[in-house]
């Protein structure tokens, strides 16, 4: 067996737990069956592939690839710590979530440059990938609510849903699920 056949199947192992663990704040909030981190994952990931074309027809020059490696392991290091809700992360909580995170990260990924670099939210990169998570997140709740399965307006009173991280294209679709949350011939014509 040689090293690059066991770093891919190990690292296939290590993440599988992530189809499994649901999404625990639509849990929290009534909502079974929900997504699982790795739904989420891969929606951030259609998410981010949509805005990287979005900026590019704007002329904006990304690393789509790098973008894409990002939101794919964004929340790798869940496989083995789960998914700590944002209500429940006080800010030590949080600090010491970061610091766990990182070093999953080291030991399940091949290479987690791209995850530290997505988890500084710091690149054009990251801050797409950081978008794309809350355009995702709130695309969900939008979804679950239409479906009448549970009742998630604290998400659409907290501001820090709506971080566009400074992408118009991001503020744009934030713009549009607000309208769309709170237009009811929205929900009637089907337009989610």
């Amino acid at each position: 067996m040689t090293e690059r056949a066991a770093r891919i199947v190990d690292t296939l192992v290590g993440l599988d737990p992530l189809s499994d663990l649901p999404r625990t704040g639509w849990l929290l909030r009534g909502i079974r069956p929900c997504e699982s981190i790795a739904d989420h994952s891969h929606a951030v990931a259609v998410t981010v592939m949509l805005l990287v074309d979005a900026l590019r027809a704007e002329g904006v020059a990304i690393d789509g690839e790098k973008a894409l490696r990002m939101a794919l392991v964004h929340d790798a290091p869940e496989a083995k710590t789960g998914d700590v809700p944002m209500p429940q992360k006080t800010p030590e909580m949080k600090a010491a979530l970061t610091e766990l995170e990182a070093g999953i990260a080291d030991r399940l990924l091949p290479d987690a440059t791209v995850f530290h670099e997505a988890a500084r939210g710091e690149s054009l990169e990251a801050r797409v990938v950081k978008a794309a998570d809350k355009i995702q997140m709130m695309t969900k709740a939008l979804i679950y609510e239409r479906q009448g399965r549970g009742d998630l307006h604290e998400f659409w009173m907290n501001d820090g849903n709506f971080d566009d991280r400074g992408l118009a294209v991001a503020g744009e679709a934030f713009a549009l699920l607000r309208a769309r949350h709170a237009d009811p011939a929205c929900w009637a014509l089907g337009r989610w």
